[in-house]
């Protein structure tokens, strides 16, 4: 029986004490409800109707307020801890509403034509609503407090409580009738991304809501904040217009809800009406405000009570004070006659909505049709469950209901048993999660799947089982066609199911060959439910426990673990946490001495004055904090962040002897030299007469290249720019020297010296490094399947991904990293740390993710989607379900994500935030003396611009990332997103950008904009693969505070600081001589550049996971590594080099058309050549070719390998076939049927030597992917002997290692990870032999040499970062993959000393500037003594004058004051600091210039001492400088502002410099105890010599030996060359192996080696007599009847 309100009376009473009383009765009889299992009886009723929440009386939950004490301990005993976060949470908008104000709303609702259907109250509290109802209306009422929810189903049991948040309500759109009710006032904003998208405060929020859910012709009835109406922005009153129209609004008077809530707040009743779609608004007047003058005050409110219907607000409005004492709007009444106003008012509204034809209407039969069809799903369920019912149909759960599913006939049948297996997997993970005991339920459950899974697969076949379907499109990279991957229309309806990659997860499957076994779970228990630790033995595990269960330092748990209080818990954690002092938070011990320690320790130091406890804290941040870099450390260069303008205008100003020299920094990476143009010094000194030494300073600083070019003018007037090699290399030589002399000259000075390194120190060296190895050790992984042990490596990544903002998995292929992204997002979100991750992969690995994600958290909830999913008619169903639901994560792939658009508006803010810094240099630079103004205009200009370029892009209407609810994203593959925009002066290092990569980085910092921190895991294993700002933007990306802290937010400010623009001898692109060339390849101060990219890189290389892949073959010299083979060049060779030589001059000078010629051409033709000759040119080749080679090789490995048995990957057992298998990378000479190729050739001779037909396979004949898996199949089953492809098409997604014993590179490809990912598909798991063969076959003297430079330079940027040591201050050495291609270009370039000298000049350069180093050091050393004797010695007689000075110190405390102004003496603070301000006035304070220094003399005395005061000028402001006489000290300024309008603060820090004496004379003290301190250090290290000496003068020997070989084989060549004429016959050029071994001086693999000490001990070389006749097949056979003196062949 339902309970009938009366007046307010029979419901809360007035008093706090007896509401208090009426709640704690009504909780009682709840409980007594619930535990008895029956309805309320009539008296209880009663006596539950007086419940009133907690919105009147706040005051309970108010732990200050001691009047409530009793009260509050009774409700805490009586309720949970959720109830009570529950209940406190009311007490913002827990207000009820009148009973005589609910009849008038129900009445006005009747009249306007309701006479019955389904009523929705969005915020019903104890339900005055629902029981005033009429009974013809069937309530829905939402309830957020689960205790009033439960008592409105005690007072009204036949109606439908719902205990939630609105915000979380699921229903569909259109389905009540009406909706009426008083809904919460509060200015918070709820996450209900379907329904409050826009993000409006709670009141207007409920009532859009309301809107979108009633249907068209149905009628809502709201009492709101007055806000609503009156608030300045439209933008919910225009949503609100746009579903309905406003019938009328009627003002209540303030404390009309006295009474029934004991609020005052001004509320308004508005009255819609929904419309039909398409229909116009109504009106639009209540959309706007007006101003209006109320009592003397301008106040705004909404234009339908200012101008239209005044006469609907019950009472004056009045502004006076709110119940908070706050002015506000108020209406007053007599509010006894408020219910006969109302109803008077509502009767105009409804009379007015009658004659417009606005009333209520019936449904009509397609709404009743509609809603007869909708069936309420089970609450439980997720949205895009998938329900079958009896009748053969199916249904999908959404917004609430199930919904029908449309399913093709073909489907049913499978799509039923994909549903079974679903539900028994479901079933089976939950038996397991509630028991550890394997029971005779959970072994009938598991049998009962499997053989589920059994039979769905004899009739289906594998459940990840898919196809190949040309899309019709071509790959604009590769011009081939595309394909689709087509699954099952059964399997694709799934995939939209919560639940439906749990199923496709019940079987491992192989993609290549789509074969499938049952998974873990379907022969073992996969989930384990862990027990509860209920206590613990010490501190460290208690601690371990906390971080496992929240991810932070708990110390409730913490002491609950150990069985004590609070305090000793605390006390037991010393040294294991530390308080923040910022915000007294514990902070993990690891986690607080990490980081920036230095920002730490500062605010410790400052906290310990005030509370000594935070010593600790300062003596262990002191302990970790890295040690100084002294002078001789750190490299200057000029344009470095760290060093001023200033001391570059320093400089410039003391070389040049110019004063005039100006110099300006208004951005990183952007300098301003004006000025020192003149003179000798500038233009023969320092510079050139084309480049001054100023000019060539701005250059060097902002990384632009050196160049000199001269103007002509043709005939027809055109200018043309002609590049002048010689005053290019003379400035080239001045630039070097300037930024020599800088780099000596900044550490000359030693007090400027000592300023840099504390400024250098400060920026770059306070950053230690967390060890992550051990960190991972506490973590448990609730939910992880059992037959899954995550790794070491794998345990530590997951710590980094929870302590870390931002993380960067760099693994190598093989790591798991899968595993580490699905483990961190789990972990994080079950700690709280995030709520939805998104994971973005590529777009062929969504199945197989999806599919790994259940294999490992059988239990987790994932959404996947594609861009299919994202197709016009799903977007706002994905959103909703993104939204709507607990995801555990939701998977994207790359195409997808980037559909999803962002909100215009934070594009907008986007684009502002990448400019502002220009455009806040731009105002500090408007100045007449400023610059640099034209400059930062057009750079920002350029910047809007092209940002609006790569922003702007086609994307899918109604769909936005913000509206997905998503907070976290992780990024597979991130090294495809490295082309983010990058500018850069520097050569090959500037990226115009990507789409792609501004999307990410745009959606990306719209979540660091809504101040969300963590946001993003990247995860690759090639981060860095060509470019050296690849580093930069996996920075930018991750981390990019760490940039912006140390002043690196430009690139080139980035590169000044760590990198060094060296110019060096380097191979032309013809491979026929030297050249200078300047490029970005050294880097300086390397730890501290490593440390910005280790906070966030977790490197692990192959070496560091130690995998089971097979060792490279060991090469004759003892070296693991690839072998190389060299090949002379033949004659037609070189005559094709020489051409390609004079083609490239001719077009270095212009006189060939680019679209006749160009460099591209040039090298592509140049490269084709040095692969075989016959590329480029008909001619036969009049020697052995690189395939002459490559075929002779690869027969021999064959017949080693041709008897091996092999295992068949796919049954473990021997394989019948038997033969290893080769793959041979060759990106030029492709297959092509119309001429003459490489591919063909190779096949070719490998057939004459005797490898049958069909063992040589190409790559290029796989058309699609299904022909690459069959193609795949047969080189693991031994069915192929040779695979040959390019790098393009072989290099990835080559999973044919089983078998492979040997790879052969024909040709060197542009990027150092293009080896890395050739040689990776034979160096990789699966392969089942110990050690493989690696060769590299190159031609001498052509452009291999060339490309084997280029390898070798980007593989040394990439091994410094990847590999470097954190010890080194400077690398240039480079790593493994480096050295063969650094043995390859010495090889080629046909001299090898010239590679030995290279090596000895940077060594002996090295260690000269050590040297110099070391010297300075020495005297900064001597400086620093000198400086601390004197400052001890000041500090002495300081200290000695103040303790003299202390006994005449008068008392000036309290009621003691004195202070003499003007030999005037005050007793008042207030007239001494009047006095101060008069006595500033009469001394033109305010009429002084901003630079002007002047005595201002005596201001008069306190505490018995005369103050003096001074003007002085800092940074072009006058500031005041008060001296206490014979107290030194103890001078302070201010601003003159702050004289002129002196307050009391200027007269009591007048007194505290005299009372606060003894402290200063104690730091003074503590000053001379560290200055001592500095004094014995500096004594310790003086003198002490210079540790390389020995290194230095053996590094001197050695380039003078090499310098010394070189001009002797200079003047040999020089002697035998003869004067021939031109038409003499000249010899044919010798060839690989033909030279006599009387020449000294015969370039052989070997003779590198000799030159190269690390390549291995020195051997003796010996070649064959020439023949004329001889091949490569004679050379070979010849070198494996004389291995000890050959020079070494490939170990076959």
């Amino acid at each position: 029986m339902a309970f009938l309100p009366g007046t307010q009376e029979d419901l809360a009473p007035s008093g706090a004490k007896a509401r208090f009383e009426a709640n704690i009765e009504a909780i009682g009889i709840v409980r007594a409800l619930t535990a008895e299992e029956r309805p309320a009886t009539a008296g209880e009723q009663q006596r539950l109707a007086r419940w009133s929440s907690w919105g009147a009386i706040p005051q309970v939950f108010d732990e200050e307020n001691t009047d409530w004490v009793t009260e509050r301990a009774l409700l805490r005993g009586m309720l949970d801890e959720q109830e009570w976060r529950a209940a406190a949470r009311t007490t913002i908008n827990a207000h009820y509403t009148d009973p005589a104000y609910v009849r008038e709303i129900w009445d006005a609702v009747a009249r306007l034509g309701f006479q019955g259907g389904t009523v929705l109250e969005p915020g019903s509290g104890a339900g005055t609503f629902i029981g005033l109802a009429p009974a013809s209306a069937r309530m829905v009422g939402v309830e957020l407090d689960p205790l009033t929810a439960a008592i409105a189903q005690g007072l009204y049991p036949g109606a439908d409580i719902r205990a939630e948040s609105f915000a979380d309500t699921k229903a569909s759109a259109a389905s009540f009738d009406a909706a009426v009710g008083n809904v919460p006032f509060a200015d918070v904003t709820l996450h209900d991304p379907v329904h409050n998208a826009s993000g409006h405060s709670m009141h207007n929020h409920f009532i859009v809501k309301a809107l979108h859910l009633t249907r068209p012709g149905g009628v809502v009835a709201v009492l709101t904040s007055h806000w609503t109406m009156d608030a300045q922005n439209p933008a919910a009153r225009r949503e609100m217009n746009e579903l309905a129209d406003l019938l009328g609004a009627v003002r209540l008077p303030t404390g009309a809800h006295r009474r029934a809530a004991g609020t005052e707040a001004l509320t308004d009743l508005l009255m819609f009406r929904r419309r039909d779609p398409g229909e116009e608004p109504a009106s639009d007047v209540w959309e706007m405000v007006t101003p209006v003058t109320i009592d003397g005050e301008r106040v705004k409110i909404n234009t339908y009570f200012a101008d239209y219907r005044p006469d609907h607000v019950l009472g004056e409005l009045r502004v006076g004070q709110g119940m908070y004492g706050n002015q506000t709007l108020r209406v007053t009444a007599d509010l006894t006659g408020v219910s006969r106003l109302l109803r008077d008012t509502l009767t105009e509204i409804i009379t007015s909505a009658t004659e417009r034809g606005l009333t209520f209407t019936p449904p009509t039969a397609a709404q009743e049709q509609e809603r007869a069809a909708r069936v309420a799903a089970d609450p439980a369920l997720f949205d895009g469950s998938i329900q079958a019912t009896p009748d053969g149909t199916f249904r999908v759960v959404s917004g609430g209901e199930l919904l029908p599913l449309k399913v093709p006939k073909s489907a049913a049948v499978e799509l039923r048993a994909l549903l079974t297996l679903r539900d028994g997997a479901i079933g089976l993970l939950e038996m397991e999660a509630a028991t550890r005991d394997d029971t005779d339920e959970i072994e009938t459950a598991r049998a009962r799947l499997r053989d589920q899974y059994d039979r769905y697969v004899a009739r289906y076949g594998p459940l990840n089982r898919y196809t190949l379907r040309r899309t019709g499109r071509t790959d604009p990279d590769t011009g081939e066609d595309t394909h689709a991957r087509i699954v099952p229309t059964p399997l694709r309806i799934l995939r939209g199911d919560p639940f439906g990659p749990l199923v496709v997860a019940l079987e491992v499957f192989d993609e290549q060959e789509q074969t499938a076994a049952g998974a873990s779970i379907l022969s073992g228990r996969v989930v384990a439910p862990t027990p509860p630790v209920r206590g613990v033995e010490s501190p460290a595990d208690a601690l371990s426990v906390s971080l496992d269960r929240t991810g932070r330092v708990d110390l409730e748990l913490i002491a609950e673990l150990l069985g004590t209080d609070g305090p000793d818990a605390r006390a037991a954690l010393a040294g294991h946490v530390f308080e923040d002092p910022s915000t007294g938070d514990l902070i993990h011990a690891p986690e607080y001495l990490s980081g920036n320690v230095r920002i730490k320790l500062d605010a410790a130091e400052a906290a310990v004055k005030d509370r000594p406890e935070f010593q600790g804290n300062v003596d262990a941040l002191k302990a970790v904090l890295p040690d100084p870099l002294g002078v001789d450390e750190i490299a200057a260069r000029l344009g470095a962040v760290w060093i001023s303008a200033a001391t570059h205008e320093e400089f410039l100003r003391e070389i040049l002897k110019a004063p005039d020299v100006k110099v300006e920094n208004p951005l990183p990476g952007m300098w301003e030299v004006r000025g020192g143009r003149q003179g000798i010094l500038a233009t023969s000194e320092w510079g050139t007469q084309r480049r001054p030494a100023p000019d060539l300073v701005q250059s060097v600083m902002e990384q632009k290249r050196i160049q000199v070019y001269d103007e002509h003018r043709d005939p027809d007037g055109t200018t043309v720019r002609i590049f002048n090699p010689v005053e290019t290399t003379a400035a080239q030589e001045k630039a070097d020297q300037l930024q020599e002399r800088f780099s000596e000259w900044v550490w000359e000075n030693p007090e400027r010296a000592r300023l840099l390194a504390d400024e250098y120190n400060r920026r770059f060296n306070s950053i230690v490094l967390r060890d992550y190895s051990s960190a991972g050790e506490y973590l448990t992984f609730p939910g992880m399947a059992r037959s899954f042990t995550p790794r070491p490596h794998q345990r530590a990544a997951v710590a980094r991904m929870i302590a870390e903002p931002a993380c960067g998995l760099f693994h190598e292929v093989g790591a798991g990293k899968t595993a580490e992204m699905v483990a961190g997002v789990m972990e994080m979100r079950r700690m709280g740390l995030i709520q939805k991750p998104m994971l973005v992969v590529p777009n062929h690995m969504l199945e197989q993710f999806s599919r790994e994600w259940l294999q490992i958290y059988p239990r987790a909830r994932v959404l996947a989607a594609s861009s299919q999913d994202l197709t016009a008619d799903r977007r706002r169903l994905f959103v909703a379900r993104a939204a709507a639901s607990d995801w555990d994560g939701i998977i994207l792939t790359q195409g997808a994500f980037a559909r999803i658009r962002v909100d215009p508006a934070t594009e907008r803010d986007y684009i502002e935030q990448q400019v502002i810094t220009l455009k806040a240099a731009y105002d500090s630079a408007k100045g007449e003396d400023r610059m640099s103004v034209k400059r930062i205009q057009k750079r920002l200009l350029q910047a809007e611009n092209k940002l609006k370029g790569l922003v702007d892009r086609a994307r899918d209407p109604g769909i936005t990332f913000e509206a997905t609810g998503v907070d976290y994203v992780v990024v597979d593959e991130m090294h495809m997103y490295k082309n983010l925009a990058t500018e850069s002066n520097i050569r090959d290092a500037a990226i115009d950008g990507s789409e792609r990569a501004s999307d990410l980085h745009l959606k990306l910092e719209s979540l660091r904009g809504r101040g969300r921190d963590r946001v993003v895991t990247g995860a690759t294993a090639t981060p860095i693969a060509n470019s050296v700002t690849e580093a930069y933007v996996m920075q930018r990306y991750l981390r990019p505070d760490l940039l912006e802290e140390a002043g690196l937010g430009h690139f080139d400010a980035w590169a000044a600081t760590f990198g060094e623009t060296v110019t060096e001898m380097e191979m032309s692109p013809t491979g026929s001589s030297f050249r200078l060339k300047t490029r970005f390849a050294r880097f300086q101060n390397v730890p501290e550049m490593l440390r910005l990219w280790s906070v966030f890189a977790d490197v692990k290389t192959a070496e560091d996971l130690q995998l089971p892949v097979p060792d490279i073959q060991a090469r004759a010299d003892g070296k693991r590594a690839a072998d190389t083979v060299v090949l002379a060049p033949t004659r037609e060779l070189q005559a094709y080099i020489d051409d390609i030589a004079e083609r490239a001059e001719r077009i270095q000078h212009k006189q060939v058309r680019p679209d006749e010629d160009n460099m591209l051409k040039v090298s592509t033709d140049g490269r084709k050549a040095a692969l075989d000759v016959r590329l480029v040119i008909p001619d036969t080749p009049s020697g052995p070719s690189k395939v002459d080679v490559a075929a002779d090789m690869i027969h021999r490995v064959w017949e080693q390998h041709r008897g091996r048995e092999f295992l068949d990957p796919a049954s473990g057992e021997t394989s019948p076939v038997q033969g290893g298998l080769q793959l041979v990378f060759c990106d030029l000479g492709t297959p092509n049927k119309d001429r003459w190729n490489v591919y063909d050739e190779l096949r070719a001779q490998l057939g004459v030597r005797g490898l049958p037909d069909g063992a040589v396979r190409f790559m290029h004949e796989a058309k699609s992917d299904t022909d690459k898996a069959r193609l795949f199949a047969a080189a693991r089953s031994g069915h192929i002997a040779v695979l040959v492809g390019s790098t393009e098409k072989m290099g990835v997604g080559t999973n044919v290692q089983a078998r492979a014993v040997a790879l052969h590179h024909l040709d060197c490809p542009w990027r150092p990870s293009d080896i890395a990912q050739r040689e990776g598909r034979v160096i990789r798991q699966g392969n089942q032999n110990a050690e493989v063969l690696i060769t590299r076959i190159v031609t001498e003297g052509s452009f291999d040499s060339y490309m084997w430079q280029g390898i070798e330079r980007k593989a040394r940027f990439i091994g410094q970062i990847m590999r470097g040591s954190l010890d080194v201050r400077e690398i240039e050495e480079i790593d493994s993959a480096a050295l063969s291609a650094a043995e390859a270009k010495a090889i080629a370039s046909g001299n090898p000393l010239m590679l030995e000298k290279s090596i000895a000049q940077n060594d002996y350069t090295k260690l000269q500037r050590l040297e110099r180093a070391h010297s300075r050091n020495q005297s900064m050393l001597l400086h620093t003594r000198s400086r601390s004797k004197e400052l001890m010695i000041s500090a002495e007689s300081d200290a000695s004058e103040l303790e003299r000075a202390l006994p005449g110190v008068q008392d000036t405390s309290g009621d003691r004051f004195r202070m003499t102004v003007k030999d005037r003496t005050h007793t008042s603070r207030v007239d001494a600091a009047e006095a101060i301000a008069y006595w500033a006035r009469e001394h033109n304070l305010q009429y002084l210039s901003n630079y002007a220094e002047r005595s201002l003399g005596t201001l008069g005395s306190i505490s018995g001492f005369q103050v003096n005061a001074r003007a002085v000028s800092s940074l072009g402001h006058v500031q005041v400088q008060f001296t206490l006489e014979q107290l030194p000290r103890t001078s302070f300024s201010l601003p003159r502002d702050q004289v002129l309008s002196a307050t009391v603060g200027l007269v009591q820090r007048l007194e505290n410099r005299v009372s606060q004496l003894p402290s200063i004379i104690e730091g003074l003290y503590e000053e001379i105890r560290q200055e001592r301190e500095v004094l014995d250090e500096a004594e310790q290290r003086i003198d002490q010599p210079f540790k390389h000496t020995a290194a230095l003068e053996a590094a001197k020997a050695r380039l003078d030996r090499v310098e010394a070989e070189l001009v002797e084989l200079s003047a040999e060549a020089q002697s035998e060359t003869p004067e021939a004429d031109a038409d003499t016959p000249q010899p044919d050029p010798p060839q690989a192996a033909q030279s006599g071994s009387e020449s000294p001086r015969v370039l052989t693999k070997q003779a590198v080696r000799d030159f190269q000490p690390s390549f291995g001990p020195p051997a003796t070389p010996h070649t064959p007599p020439a023949s004329a006749n001889v091949t490569v097949t004679s050379l070979l056979r010849e070198a494996s009847r004389a291995p000890s003196t050959e020079p070494p062949t490939p170990s076959l």
